[in-house]
Formats: structure tokens, C-alpha cells, sequence
């Protein structure tokens, strides 16, 4: 078993923080990074993980565009991806 490095608590919903050495250790970065829970033998791992991104291929920007737009009273529904990026382009 590797050494111990940081510990964090659960709390009452079984949330956790990644504890900033960590996150520092791994340039990590709020809500840009996902970690993954690893099952080796009687313990758990936990390591940063990326996501292959999906067939829209949308970039950070136009996530943040997609995130705020989001939170907008009224919004604009897509029936496709194809069709949410090309309103994306047009802002």
C-alpha cells in the first residue's frame, strides 16, 4: 500500500473534498475535473480520471456558454447536439 498523503472526511451525504494538496499535486481544478473510485483488493483508490468527450466535441467555452444558458428563466430547448452548436456559434 502506498503512503498516506491527506485524509478528508465523509459527511452526512457521503461527500468528500479532494484536499488541496491534492488537487494542487494533480493541477486539478474545480468543476473541470472528475476523480474515480477504484476497487483494489479490500480498499479503494482514488485517481483523476478525463472523460472522453462525446460526439458534439463541445469545447470548455461553449460549455460555459451552455451553463449559463442553462440558468436562464425561459431557456431554449434542442432536439439535437448538431442543432444546440450551431446556436452556440451564432452567440
Amino acid at each position: 500500500m502506498g503512503r498516506l498523503v491527506a485524509v478528508s472526511p465523509v459527511g452526512k451525504n457521503g461527500q468528500t473534498v479532494v484536499p488541496a494538496r491534492i488537487r494542487k499535486m494533480f493541477k486539478m481544478a474545480a468543476g473541470r475535473n472528475l476523480v474515480g473510485f477504484y476497487l483494489e483488493g479490500d480498499h479503494v483508490e482514488i485517481a483523476p480520471v478525463s472523460v472522453v468527450r462525446d460526439k458534439a466535441g463541445y469545447s470548455a467555452e461553449e460549455l460555459d456558454k451552455l451553463d449559463r444558458l442553462g440558468k436562464v428563466k425561459g431557456g431554449k430547448r434542442f432536439k439535437t447536439a448538431k442543432a444546440a452548436r450551431k446556436y452556440l456559434a451564432r452567440l
